[in-house]
Formats: C-alpha cells, sequence, structure tokens
C-alpha cells in the first residue's frame, strides 16, 4: 500500500487559471489560492480537496456544471511535467499508456491505476474505494487523458466506452458528444475503454533517445515519493511471515501487534487501506518476486501464497497486473 498524498501538481491549478484568463476573468480575485507561477514544480503539490473547491468555484461563477469537460481539453504536456513528455515521446499509444500506469503518481496521487486487457480492448480503470474526489475532478482528468490520447495519435481516436462513478448530469448529449462513444454514469468504477486495434497506433511525437532521459528523470522523481507507512509495512511484514504457514487474518495480525482487530482496521483506513488489500499487496510482491528469480512452477508459487489451486493465482495476478503470470515471467526474462 502506497501512501497516496491525495494531491494533484499545481501545474494543474494554472491550467485553470489559463482557462479563466482566456474567458476575461480576473482569476487571481476569484480563486482562493495565489497563481502558481509558470515555472512551478510538477511536485508542489496541491490537496485533492483544494482542487475540488478551485473547480467548483469556477465552475459556479462561469454557471458551468461541465467545466470539467471544457477545462479537460485545454490541459496540455506541460501541465503534467515529465510524465507528459515521457508519454509523448512514447513509440505508440500502448507504451504511452504503460507509462502513464507507470508514473500516474507523479501528477494524480489520489486513485490508483488498474490496467484490464481483453483480445478487444484495455480498459483503464480507477476504483471507488480510495475515495470520490468528485465529478469536476473525475471530469476534468478523464478528458484530459482522452484529449492527450487524440493529440499525440489522431484527433478521430474514440473510446469505446466511458464510465463515471458520479451521479448522472443533467445533460449527457455534451459527453457523448465530446467522447464520441457510449457513456455511462453512476457506474461501480471510472473507466476508459480503448480498443486493442488502436493501442500500435504510432506516436507522431516518437523520440527513442529522449525517452531514456526521461524515464530516468521520472523515475527520480518517483522514487521521492512516499511508499508506505510504519503501519502498513508492520502489517505487511507479519502478513508474509503468515502467508507460508496459514492463512492471514486480521485478528492474529492484530493480537500478534498487541492491539484489538477493531483498532487495526481502524487504523487501516485512515491509511487509506485494509487488511484484504494488505493481503493481496503482500502476495502480489512475492509472486512478481518468485515469477522474476526463480523458476518454481504456478502450482508451487500459488501454494506459498496460500491459495488452494493455481487457477485462483491465475486469476488474482491479471486482476493486480493485467497480464498472466506466463506472461509476466516471460517479459521480464527479456527485459
Amino acid at each position: 500500500m502506497t501512501v497516496r498524498r491525495r494531491s494533484i501538481p499545481a501545474s494543474f491549478a494554472l491550467a485553470l487559471y489559463e482557462y479563466l484568463d482566456q474567458r476575461g476573468i480576473d482569476a487571481d480575485a476569484l480563486l482562493p489560492v495565489p497563481r502558481p507561477p509558470q515555472d512551478s514544480l510538477l511536485n508542489a503539490d496541491i490537496p485533492i480537496e483544494l482542487w475540488r473547491q478551485l473547480l467548483e468555484c469556477a465552475a459556479q461563477h462561469l454557471d458551468d456544471p461541465q467545466l470539467g469537460l471544457h477545462l479537460g481539453q485545454t490541459i496540455i504536456p506541460r501541465h503534467a511535467g515529465v510524465l507528459g513528455y515521457v508519454i509523448m515521446a512514447s513509440e505508440n499509444l500502448g507504451e504511452a499508456i504503460a507509462h502513464f500506469h507507470r508514473y500516474q503518481r507523479l501528477i494524480y496521487d489520489v486513485t490508483p491505476l488498474i490496467v484490464r486487457q481483453d483480445e478487444q480492448a484495455m480498459e483503464l480503470v480507477w476504483d471507488a474505494e480510495h475515495g470520490r474526489p468528485g465529478p469536476l475532478v473525475d471530469e476534468t482528468a478523464v478528458t484530459a487523458l482522452v484529449n492527450f490520447i487524440r493529440r499525440l495519435t489522431f484527433s478521430g481516436l474514440v473510446p469505446k466506452r466511458v464510465d463515471f462513478i458520479n451521479a448522472t448530469p443533467a445533460n449527457i448529449d455534451a459527453y457523448t458528444e465530446y467522447f464520441g462513444c457510449p457513456v455511462r454514469f453512476e457506474q461501480p468504477e471510472t473507466v476508459i475503454r480503448i480498443a486493442a486495434d488502436s493501442l500500435g497506433h504510432p506516436l507522431r511525437t516518437s523520440d527513442p533517445a529522449m525517452l531514456t532521459m526521461l524515464e530516468a528523470q521520472a523515475d527520480a522523481l518517483l522514487a521521492r515519493l512516499p511508499l508506505k507507512s510504519p503501519l502498513v509495512d508492520e502489517v505487511r511484514r507479519r502478513i508474509g511471515r503468515l502467508l507460508s504457514e496459514q492463512q492471514p487474518d486480521i485478528g492474529t495480525v492484530a493480537a500478534n501487534m498487541g492491539v484489538s482487530t477493531r483498532t487495526l482496521q481502524r487504523q487501516l483506513a485512515a491509511e487509506g487501506s485494509s487488511f484484504l488489500k494488505e493481503v493481496a499487496a503482500v502476495r502480489r510482491e512475492i509472486a512478481e518476486r518468485y515469477l522474476r528469480e526463480t523458476n518454481l512452477g504456478l502450482v508451487d508459487i500459488a501454494l506459498i501464497l496460500g491459495y488452494s489451486e493455481h487457477s485462483a493465482f491465475t486469476r488474482s495476478f491479471i486482476r493486480w497486473t493485467g497480464m498472466t503470470p506466463i506472461a509476466y515471467r516471460r517479459g521480464r526474462s527479456r527485459s
């Protein structure tokens, strides 16, 4: 469980100021925080709650409940800092999405991205378990990402489907018109579904040499972000010890830590986590290590992780990584 800062870069707020400037609005007088400088560092964070307040303030002043849909279309690579340029330098759309998945925390450290893929499509998924930032926040982010993809590939790229977790707005037509596909609201997850045959589309801005340098810079920025809290680290260590002997349960771990089950549940919730999430995180970490560093078969790895059969392990691994254990092992061996 990574420690989520629940923040976005100050450069996103700068995009909002610029959007209001273009409409002749005195953004500095309207918005309750100072305008970020043009050279604002990507790591200059704005709490997600403040970002929501800024969007709501602007939307109310503009009388525009679809501000997220409109603002997202104006966000360009410089607003996303290093990640924006990493995406631009990628070879094709599939690689660009892989880089976005890897470095999303640099620009949106709120809800982790889950990537799911089948033969027909790839889905970019954000669940509701890490909180609901609100429709304006969600719609700005999803619109910006789709706009980014279109700028780098071809303007006619249309997702197969877009889902939002928020309430259905009064006017859905504007959403279906922009995204060009079915748009559903009040769904269990926020989803952008992209056709599989679009993933190989080359990017006009691809630059392999520049990509190598940008990745190194992005990796350095990512390494500075917080990883695990002391509580989560301790819970994970105790889960790891139990895995080889028995199915970890929260009662045993709580007793070993000298607290009640309810107290541990409350402490994990305060960290934005849960015991089941931590068990899954430990299993994933161990599974990836064994697949990378050993030749153990899937049955053996499944038993080590406490699964009764390897098919259950395979299903979990696909849910964690978007690929089968065998595909993960082959990919790592090639690299």
